[in-house]
């Protein structure tokens, strides 16, 4: 535990978040794999080969993948073999998001102590994120389907950044949320001066990520809803409807109310936010079993 004086000496606001800037890509390099992935995501024009030459660079990835593709969850008559059949059986844009889930699971998996996160529990939150904000934007806006796929998969990985200087501020942070209904971010905000979103969207930006999934993280706390960003929107719904749904520990607060504003203008029911939340839990199960096995 800290002590107020050794609390004083801490750096926070500006000061701290440009120290933490500047050494930014040592701290959570991301799979080139990963990096590749996203971008044929986003690129219409990718091709089989391409896929398949970036993936089996790494058979790490390849075996993931293939156990994912091979599972209950896709169904598939026949078993697949290669990358090359899996992007013809399933498609481009899904063996992308399969090798970016398979990618980052190594990342995401550590405990993060400070948030209170268990081992796993933010990449299961993650994806589930991911995988909600897919289904409401094929719902609502299919045309940024991709993006929303991407905003969903990496809007908390500021928190992978932020856990130690957490954690060096424990009493604080501990104090604060106990006097405080308010979730982490808040807290954050209070203490260090800046929040785990702007850190993701810092990240996604040194990972050259699109501009609106850049935008979409590191708004998705601080919504303008007199601004209309269908994308932020989407990752704020499908953020909060993953975090009340229990999928994964995302740490914080249990209880979220969802902007009115927001929901009216994605048109969800609540007929449609229960069938998604149900199909992404399941789905987030089976695929969390086939890469880190069966509990």
């Amino acid at each position: 535990m800290e002590s107020a004086s050794n609390f004083k000496q801490l750096q926070h606001g500006n000061t701290l978040k440009m120290k933490l800037f500047k050494g930014l890509e040592n701290l959570m390099p991301l799979p080139q794999v990963v990096l590749k992935a996203q971008t044929l995501l986003m690129d219409p024009n990718s091709s089989f080969e391409e896929v398949a030459n970036i993936i089996e660079t790494d058979q790490e990835i390849t075996l993931k993948v293939l156990k994912v593709v091979n599972s209950a969850y896709y169904s598939l008559k026949n078993k697949v073999c290669s990358v090359r059949q899996a992007c013809v059986m399933l498609g481009l844009k899904v063996i992308a998001e399969i090798i970016m889930a398979a990618g980052t699971s190594s990342l995401f998996k550590k405990a993060l102590i400070a948030y209170d996160i268990n081992p796993k529990g933010l990449w299961q939150h993650s994806l589930a994120t991911a995988l909600s904000s897919r289904k409401i934007a094929n719902a609502v806006q299919p045309a940024v389907a991709n993006e929303a796929f991407l905003s969903g998969l990496f809007h908390d990985a500021g928190k992978l950044i932020l856990d130690d200087q957490i954690f060096s501020r424990n009493d604080a942070f501990k104090k604060f949320l106990g006097q405080s209904p308010d979730t982490h971010f808040e807290s954050e905000k209070q203490i260090l001066g800046f929040d785990h979103s702007e850190i993701a969207s810092e990240l996604c930006k040194r990972w050259k990520f699109p501009k609106a999934v850049i935008k979409a993280i590191g708004r998705h706390h601080r919504l303008n809803t007199e601004q209309v960003d269908d994308l932020a929107f989407i990752l704020y719904a499908a953020d909060n409807l993953t975090k009340m749904n229990g999928n994964g520990n995302s740490g914080g607060c249990t209880l979220y109310e969802l902007d009115e504003q927001v929901m009216q203008f994605l048109s969800l029911e609540e007929n449609d936010i229960n069938a998604i939340l149900v199909e992404v839990d399941d789905s987030v199960s089976q695929i969390s079993a086939e890469i880190f096995g069966k509990a």
